[in-house]
């Protein structure tokens, strides 16, 4: 009787077949072939089966002739602009195609990502998408493998192309495993970096020659990305921590981790504008901080853990969805699971992967609204120069609960929460208006003149000087000014101010339109984390102190994409 063929290798790696253990067809490298370090060849071509075809979603053929589907692809590569952004940023698409046609291994993994992308965008076709992206990356390995090291000079810049575009493809599928716990998925992990720092070695000894190419420009950003260091908070804890550890991590491992952590905090400066410096992390992080992963030091696996929090912030990319948030629930549980202090090393990141949702508030939401405009604002000293008693402070509250009440009764009003998710909690707002969100007063203009106890001094004179700055700096050009951004003193620096902002923004980007404010001088740096630049300035004196300062700041809308 002959034997039937087993059906759970099929599609497995042939080293796996032949030491006759289950692979996990990860491709192009498995989990027991990453974690052994060995070679891990797949066949080049798998039986599509009958009638097979992209509805269905079989497997294709692969035959290595351009055909209609490899058109396909190239056409959707060259035209898709989300599909690109990963890499639009750090490899030119004209640079890519031009190099391809050197070497037909970058064409084929070129090919192989675009097919990738359309399995994620054509679920209904996603099998079939995804098996050739499989084939396709398969081919350009073996192509790519089989160049003579002395012909290697020739293929340096499609070979440097390729291996990022190579990367990319590994980082997405390793990103799209739902793994089970976070042994598994730091081994998966651990693959893909091997992988993407390997391919990347093959350069080694050549970066001279390599600068002086048309890759030029994106090694000099490169370089630059590679000295950045983050400047906003939300890392503050973590290296901290790390510095601390004099004991247990040697000064150049301690050096590397903090490098790692200030490329984190990058991104969450920068937000989905530094996606291309999340998606090359795993290569960009030093060796002494990589051997700290090899080992699973709990250190790095915090780290790590940072590391998904910045993936959750730019989970709109294509390749990282809801990957982000899902790895640092893995990595939560475990750390937390090693006991000691280590719980409390994970306490600021789970403040940070707090979710809010924001969205328009209703009028019954006015008077939560007014609390926090007072409570946010209570450090200001204008505040307290213009209602200078505390009778006055509960009459100015009282007043921007109405205030704020009218305001929402307008469908065009430019009002937003953040509500915390599970509770409902509203936690801050931003006001602003534009074209086509309108205050039709100014808030210290009208019957804010009129609270009780107010000192109308500080109210008519701030009025004046806010006014004429902003016809300094706009005339009448229009623009979207932001007029508030308040947060909950319970619930600043987990993220509801900078969500809250990066919704405005967003709209006033859709609109082709700058955003303009006036900040206090403690706000300056967050707002340049956005891309704001001064402009101007406004001084003001206020009882029993220096005189009052704000910045006038301004953020162009960002070209239009050609």
């Amino acid at each position: 009787m002959m034997r039937r063929r087993h059906r759970k290798s099929r599609k497995g790696c042939l080293e796996c077949k032949r030491r006759h253990i289950k692979c996990d067809e990860t491709r192009p490298r498995c989990i027991n072939c990453s974690t052994a370090e060995r070679e891990c060849p797949y066949p080049t071509t798998e039986d599509a089966g009958p009638g097979a075809s992209p509805a269905e979603g079989t497997s294709p053929a692969s035959p290595p002739l351009i055909n209609m589907l490899h058109a396909e692809l190239l056409h959707h590569f060259l035209t898709d602009s989300d599909m690109v952004y990963s890499l639009a940023v750090t490899i030119a698409r004209d640079i890519v195609m031009s190099q391809a046609l050197r070497g037909p291994y970058l064409l084929h993994q070129v090919l192989a990502l675009s097919a990738r992308h359309l399995a994620i965008v054509r679920p209904h076709a996603a099998s079939f998408y995804h098996n050739t992206a499989i084939q396709l990356q398969t081919h350009a390995l073996t192509m790519f493998n089989a160049i003579d090291v002395e012909d290697f000079e020739n293929h340096r810049v499609p070979g440097f192309i390729f291996s990022a575009v190579l990367g990319f493809h590994a980082l997405c599928d390793m990103l799209s495993y739902r793994d089970p716990d976070f042994q598994s998925a730091l081994a998966r992990f651990v693959g893909y970096v091997r992988l993407h720092r390997g391919v990347y070695s093959v350069m080694e000894g050549h970066w001279e020659e390599i600068r002086e190419t048309e890759l030029k420009p994106i090694l000099e950003a490169g370089m630059k990305w590679y000295e950045m260091g983050g400047e906003g908070p939300e890392c503050d804890d973590i290296r901290e921590r790390i510095a601390g550890r004099t004991g247990e991590l040697s000064e150049e491992e301690r050096a590397a981790a903090g490098k790692a952590v200030g490329w984190v905090q990058c991104v969450m400066d920068g937000g989905v504008e530094r996606t291309h410096m999340i998606l090359s992390w795993g290569v960009m992080i030093q060796r002494e901080f990589w051997g700290l992963i090899e080992r699973g030091a709990p250190e790095a696996m915090v780290v790590l853990g940072y590391y998904f929090l910045a993936l959750q912030r730019c989970r709109k990319v294509w390749m990282i969805g809801d990957a982000g948030e899902y790895l640092f629930g893995l990595v939560v549980a475990y750390v937390e699971s090693l006991g000691g202090e280590w719980a409390e090393w994970m306490r600021r990141p789970r403040e940070l992967m707090a979710r809010f949702t924001i969205a328009r508030p209703s009028p019954a939401d006015a008077e939560r609204i007014g609390e926090i405009h007072i409570s946010a604002m209570m450090a200001n000293p204008l505040l307290h120069a213009q209602f200078p008693t505390p009778e006055s402070i509960v009459a100015m509250r009282e007043f921007l609960s109405r205030y704020t009440a009218a305001q929402l009764e307008s469908a065009t009003s430019g009002v937003l929460v953040a509500m915390e998710q599970g509770t409902g909690t509203i936690v801050g707002f931003a006001k602003w208006d534009s074209p086509s969100h309108r205050e039709e007063v100014k808030l210290e203009s009208g019957e804010l003149q009129d609270v009780p106890g107010c000192c109308r001094e500080y109210l008519d004179g701030y009025v004046t000087l806010s006014e004429a700055a902003m016809r300094r700096c706009f005339g009448k050009r229009d623009c979207y000014r932001l007029s508030f951004v308040c947060v909950d003193p319970g619930h600043q620096g987990v993220g509801a101010g900078s969500r809250l902002t990066r919704r405005v923004l967003d709209m006033a980007a859709a609109d082709g339109l700058p955003v303009y404010l006036e900040s206090t001088e403690n706000a300056v740096s967050m707002y340049e984390r956005f891309g704001f630049r001064e402009i101007d300035s406004f001084e003001m004196d206020l009882p029993g102190g220096p005189k009052y300062r704000e910045v006038c700041m301004v953020l162009e809308p960002p070209p239009l994409k050609s």
